[in-house]
């Protein structure tokens, strides 16, 4: 007979910045018995500074009156990472504030003196809006995602930023650092380069003139090119513990051979229409297109 175990939740870490002890005690006692970990921060700014080192999952924050310190911290995290859950901590009498936290971006709230079932039921609802990670789903052994945006070259950083979020947090930061200049050369590519056929010297002329704007919003009303779209495809597969990145535009494609010659071959400084090709090899090797050159493919290993 083979023996089941019950599947729980993978541990969270949460931040409490709070200088009450009795209400650290409370939160650490019950963070504890659910096998969650607990980091202290008795200010606002020690709370930044800690957040930024540690990422935690989840963050309860007091208020920090009269100055509502805490309102501007709760700010600051929706800024840095809009899917970390925030918690307030109030008091009662404190309603129009609360809103003004919930406002800022916290979650929910708990009032002060803390009772631990009603602290545990907040806690709950802060870790189901966490984002979902396959590796937190027993069974699922493959998700995938897919993104399709328009051909505004403003928008490809905070696309790659939702990508990164969405695919990749469970890289090491310098391998996500990689990640984002190679998905951000590669995709700026397949809008400017691939769906609006911008050759590089013209786009260099344009900023030169300081047209760039200009050139790039009269391409998109342009019939041959309004409808285009980039589609960013993103895989990961559990078990073999690898990310696959598809990125593909509607344009004619490029003659990509001619740039993969050789990968010591470093992209000249006066000619850089080679760049997204040379740095996405310099971090992932296994860099590939399609005959055509319309969609580039890499891998990136999780382990």
């Amino acid at each position: 007979m083979i023996a089941m175990t019950e599947w729980r939740p993978p541990a969270r870490t949460l931040l409490v910045v709070a200088n009450d002890p009795n209400t650290q005690a409370v939160i650490l006692e019950h963070a504890k018995t659910q096998g969650h970990s607990v980091i202290s921060a008795s200010t606002p700014a020690l709370g930044l500074s800690t957040f930024d080192m540690t990422q935690p999952d989840i963050v309860v924050t007091d208020l920090f009156l009269p100055e509502q310190e805490g309102i501007m911290l709760v700010k600051q995290i929706h800024e840095r990472r809009p899917t970390c859950p925030v918690v307030l901590l109030t008091d009662a009498g404190h309603g129009e504030l609360t809103m003004a936290g919930l406002r800022a971006g916290a979650l929910d709230y708990v009032q002060q003196p803390i009772d631990e079932a009603a602290f545990a039921q907040v806690l709950q609802r802060a870790i189901h809006r966490l984002p979902v990670s396959v590796d937190d789903a027993p069974g699922v052994e493959r998700l995938e995602y897919v993104l399709v945006m328009g051909t505004d070259p403003s928008f490809v950083e905070s696309t790659v930023t939702w990508l990164i979020q969405g695919t990749a947090m469970g890289l090491m930061e310098s391998r996500q650092l990689h990640l984002r200049a190679a998905l951000q050369e590669l995709v700026m590519n397949a809008v400017e380069h691939g769906c609006l056929e911008l050759r590089y010297h013209d786009k260099i002329d344009a900023m030169a003139q300081d047209r760039y704007d200009e050139v790039i919003q009269q391409r998109r009303t342009e019939a041959h090119f309004r409808d285009r779209r980039v589609t960013i495809r993103a895989t990961y597969d559990k078990r073999q513990q690898v990310l696959t990145y598809r990125i593909a535009d509607e344009g004619k494609g490029f003659n990509w051979k001619s740039r993969m010659k050789s990968g010591l071959d470093v992209c000249p400084t006066g000619d850089a229409s080679g760049r997204g090709i040379f740095l996405a090899r310099s971090f992932f090797p296994d860099i590939t297109y399609n005959d055509k050159g319309t969609e580039v493919m890499f891998t990136v290993s999780i382990g």
